[in-house]
């Protein structure tokens, strides 16, 4: 089975699509295809990361204390609930700027409202 799309995140630093891979009758697994980038080294860096579940992830991701104010761009119906909730709890005055907070709201609201299949790259 081709790997379906489950989130994808980014930033001018860093970002990367998650991708769901179903094995047959195995549980799924998660490939992390991600990359950063060092503005003062001019340095771009690919990696692919395997998770066992959607949860190992979400503790990876959000070991970055400020993952709400990276962009997303798409996460998959399945998870929408968990991260809404999540979001729920975050200090978006971490940075004060207003316009820049209710930005980033704006585009989580978005990709956990659009149509299943608003940002299919397949």
């Amino acid at each position: 089975m081709k790997p379906e799309l489950y989130f994808d995140i980014g930033s001018t630093e860093s970002g990367g699509s998650l991708y769901r891979i179903q094995h047959g009758t195995e549980p799924p697994s998660y490939s992390y295809q991600h990359s950063t980038y060092d503005e003062s080294k001019d340095e771009f860096k690919v990696f692919e990361t395997t998770y066992p579940s959607f949860k190992a992830f979400w503790q990876e991701l959000t070991k970055n204390k400020e993952w709400f104010y990276l962009h997303p761009l798409y996460v998959h119906p399945e998870q929408r609930a968990f991260v809404q909730q999540q979001l729920q709890h975050v200090n978006w005055d971490i940075h004060p700027n207003k316009k820049w907070q209710e930005s980033h709201q704006r585009q989580w609201k978005k990709v956990l409202t659009d149509p299943k299949d608003y940002y299919n790259p397949f």
